[in-house]
C-alpha cells in the first residue's frame, strides 16, 4: 500500500509550495486508487486522477466542496456528511457507517466518529492492507477522539491534524468539544496508545507561514518527549506502508 500526500493546506488564506493544496491523501495498490477528501482546490483537478473511489472525513468545503459538480468515480461518507452535501450532483453515493470496516478493492476502510464540528460531525479512517502490512490512522481535522482506545488500538501510523503545533484552537458549543486539538496533544495519545510514528497534514498558518526548519526542529523536540518519530506532510510527500 502507498500513501500519497496530494495536499497539506488546511482551510487557510496563506500557501507555500510544500503546502499549497487542501489537504488529500491518495492510497494506492496494485489494483486501486482512492482519494481521501476533495476540497475545492480540487474542483477541475481530480477528474483526471483515474479514481477508484473517494472517501470523505467530513463535509467542511476543504474536504468536499471540489465535488460540488459531481464526481466520475463512487463517494462514500457517513450519512452526517451526506446530509449537508445533498445538493451536490453525485450520482454513486455510497453510505457507511462507524465502526463498520467497508473494502475498496484490496483496501480495508473503517469509520471512527472523533469532535470536530457540529455542523459537519467529522470521522477520521483506520486504513490497512486487505493482505496485510501497518494500519494508519488518518483524521485531519480533530479536536478530540471520544473511544481513543478502540479506535487507536492498531494503529502503527498516526496521520493528524497540523492546524497548530502546541496551543489547540478549541472551544465549546453545547456541551461539545470542536476545533483543532494541538500536535501536542495528539502525540500524547499517540503516547498513551504506544503509537510510535506519527505524521501531520492539514496544516494550519503557524506551519504554512513558519518556515519548515524552525518547525521540524520543534516537532522534533516534541517527538524526542514522547518517543515518537514525528515528521510534517508537504505536498507529495510518498510513503509506502
Amino acid at each position: 500500500m502507498r500513501l500519497v500526500f496530494l495536499g497539506t493546506r488546511g482551510e487557510i488564506n496563506v500557501r507555500s509550495k510544500r503546502h499549497w493544496m487542501h489537504s488529500s491523501l491518495l492510497v494506492t495498490d496494485s489494483n486501486s486508487r482512492i482519494m481521501i477528501d476533495c476540497g475545492k482546490d480540487w474542483a477541475g483537478r481530480f477528474r483526471t486522477m483515474n479514481l477508484d473511489a473517494i472517501v470523505l472525513t467530513h463535509a467542511h468545503s476543504d474536504h468536499a466542496g471540489g465535488l460540488k459538480c459531481g464526481a466520475s468515480c463512487p463517494v462514500f461518507a457517513t450519512a452526517e456528511t451526506w446530509e449537508p452535501l445533498k445538493g451536490y450532483a453525485i450520482t454513486e453515493r455510497r453510505q457507511i457507517g462507524a465502526y463498520q470496516p467497508f473494502r475498496i478493492g484490496q483496501i480495508v476502510f473503517e469509520a471512527v466518529p472523533v469532535s470536530h464540528s457540529l455542523l459537519a460531525p467529522a470521522v477520521g479512517f483506520n486504513i490497512r492492507g486487505a493482505r496485510g502490512g501497518l494500519q494508519i490512522f488518518y483524521v485531519p481535522d480533530v479536536a478530540a477522539i471520544p473511544n481513543q482506545s478502540k479506535a487507536l488500538s492498531a494503529t502503527e501510523i498516526y496521520i493528524g491534524d497540523g492546524a497548530t503545533v502546541q496551543r489547540p484552537i478549541l472551544r465549546r458549543r453545547d456541551d461539545h468539544l470542536i476545533g483543532h486539538a494541538s500536535i501536542a496533544s495528539q502525540l500524547s495519545w499517540c503516547q498513551q496508545e504506544g503509537i510510535r510514528r506519527a505524521i501531520f497534514t492539514h496544516c494550519g498558518s503557524q506551519i504554512v507561514k513558519g518556515g519548515d526548519q524552525s518547525i521540524r526542529a520543534k516537532l522534533r523536540e516534541l517527538g524526542r518527549s514522547c518517543e515518537i518519530a514525528v515528521r510534517l506532510a508537504y505536498d507529495g510527500l510518498r510513503i509506502s506502508i
